[in-house]
């Protein structure tokens, strides 16, 4: 991801933008863990250590696409939790990125009790 400033460019790597998006997750209400919760997800999972943590992270034109996949608490509203967890990434990219054009889409691998 490139971001233009006064001064010159700046190139800010997708692992830099996937820890921040990982902190914004952590601080929502509601978050258990994250990363998807399939069947061959967790086999795959003792093999290969997934450094994601869930986390995809695209620029698609002039948009960054962040997806997440999170495990949320039983009996909590689900709707609300994910709601608010786009707000919270939403909001802590355009605060340190300094980007508006975020497009985040949250999808729910299941709940743990």
């Amino acid at each position: 991801m490139i971001v233009d400033t006064e001064y010159g460019k700046v190139n800010i790597k997708g692992d830099v933008v996937r820890e921040i998006v990982y902190k914004a997750v952590l601080e929502s209400y509601g978050t258990v863990e994250m990363g998807k919760q399939g069947f061959f997800d967790k086999i795959a999972s003792l093999w290969v250590k997934d450094e994601s943590k869930g986390i995809t992270v695209e620029e698609q034109e002039d948009k960054l696409l962040v997806n997440l996949y999170l495990v949320l608490e039983y009996g909590l509203p689900i709707k609300k939790v994910a709601e608010n967890t786009q707000e919270n990434v939403y909001h802590r990219i355009k605060a340190m990125l300094n980007y508006d054009d975020v497009l985040v889409n949250v999808h729910i691998s299941g709940l743990k009790f």
